[in-house]
C-alpha cells in the first residue's frame, strides 16, 4: 500500500515548514506574497513567538497548529492552514486574533503600545461562498467615509479551492506562485522532480518544498503528523457517535412522552403506559425516566 504523501497545506506539516525559528526566511518570503506587499512594507525580520514543540504536541494532539510571529515594526501575525473549514471559521479567526491583540498589554503597560494584528487564515476549502474571491481582507472603519481605524486589526482570508490557475507559466505574481506551490505541491514529491522555473525564482519556495521532501521521508516526523491525523479521525467519529447516540435518546425521550399524554388524555390506560414506558427504560437517561414514572403513579 502506497504510504499517503502529504503536502504543505497538512497543518501539522506547514507549522513544521514555517514555525522554524532556525528558518525565518521562508515565513518572511510566504507573509511578503500572501499580503503582497512591496518596497519599505515588505517585512524583513520575523521572531516566532511560539515555535514547533513535539513533546508538547505529543501530549496534545488537538492543540492549535498555527504560527504567531513578530515582525521588525512590532506588528503581530497569527497564520494557520486549514484543510477542512469548520462553520463559524471567521468568528474563530476573529477571536484568536483577538487574543494575540490583546496578550500584548501587560500590566502596567498603556494602550498606545499596541500593536496592529494580522490574521492570516489559508483555507483549503471555501469559507466564502457569496462570491469567488480568493482573497478576502476585513479590516475597521467608518460606515460612511470608509476611513479605516489604522494600526488595530486585520483578517485575511485566502481560499485555495477558488484558485484555478494549474500551469506554472499562468502564475504572474509571488502570491499566485505560493498559492500554486501550496494546491499542487504533491507534483513535487521527490528531488529529481522538475521544478518550474516560475518556482525556482520566486524566493523560499524550493526552500519550503524541500523541507515538505524531508517531512514525509522522516520517520519522527510522519509519525507526528499521522498521530494528529488519527487522533482529529478519531474525535471526528466520536462525535459522529455521540450525536447518532443523542438523535436515537430523543427519538425514545419523544415516544416516552408521547404516551404519557396519552395516558393524561385518557386515550391509555395508566397501567398500560406504565408498561410501555418500563419498557422503553434501557433507552432513556435515568433521571428523564423517574419523571416519566413519577408522573405515571
Amino acid at each position: 500500500m502506497e504510504e499517503t504523501f502529504y503536502t504543505l497545506t497538512n497543518d501539522t506539516l506547514f507549522k513544521l515548514t514555517f514555525g522554524d525559528p532556525k528558518k525565518t526566511r521562508i515565513l518572511i518570503c510566504l507573509i511578503n506574497a500572501l499580503l503582497q506587499l512591496e518596497d519599505k512594507q515588505k517585512i524583513i525580520e520575523v521572531e516566532i513567538l511560539n515555535p514547533f514543540n513535539d513533546k508538547e504536541f505529543i501530549g496534545d494532539k488537538l492543540s492549535i497548529v498555527d504560527i504567531k510571529a513578530k515582525d521588525q515594526q512590532g506588528f503581530l501575525y497569527n497564520i494557520e492552514m486549514q484543510v477542512q473549514v469548520p462553520q463559524n471559521w471567521d468568528k474563530r479567526a476573529l477571536y484568536y486574533a483577538s487574543k494575540l491583540y490583546t496578550s500584548q498589554l501587560k500590566e502596567g503597560h498603556v494602550y498606545k503600545k499596541l500593536n496592529k494584528t494580522i490574521s492570516i487564515s489559508i483555507l483549503n476549502s471555501n469559507c466564502f461562498k457569496d462570491n469567488d474571491d480568493i482573497h478576502n481582507i476585513y479590516r475597521f472603519h467608518n460606515d460612511k467615509t470608509l476611513k479605516p481605524l489604522d494600526g488595530l486589526m486585520e483578517l485575511h482570508f485566502i481560499e485555495l479551492a477558488k484558485f484555478d490557475k494549474n500551469k506554472p507559466r499562468s502564475l504572474s505574481s509571488p502570491f499566485e506562485k505560493w498559492l500554486y506551490a501550496f494546491k499542487y505541491g504533491n507534483l513535487y514529491q521527490k528531488e529529481t522532480d522538475m521544478l518550474p522555473q516560475e518556482l525556482i525564482t520566486e524566493e523560499g519556495i524550493e526552500e519550503a518544498l524541500q523541507a515538505m521532501r524531508f517531512a514525509n521521508s522522516n520517520t519522527q516526523t510522519r509519525y507526528l503528523i499521522e498521530a494528529r491525523q488519527k487522533f482529529l479521525h478519531d474525535q471526528a467519529s466520536f462525535n459522529e457517535d455521540a450525536r447518532e447516540e443523542g438523535e436515537k435518546v430523543g427519538i425514545e425521550k419523544g415516544k416516552a412522552e408521547a404516551i404519557i399524554n396519552l395516558a393524561l388524555d385518557g386515550d391509555l390506560s395508566m397501567d398500560k403506559a406504565r408498561k410501555k414506558v418500563e419498557s422503553l427504560k434501557k433507552l432513556l437517561p435515568p433521571d428523564f425516566y423517574a419523571q416519566i414514572i413519577k408522573k405515571l403513579n
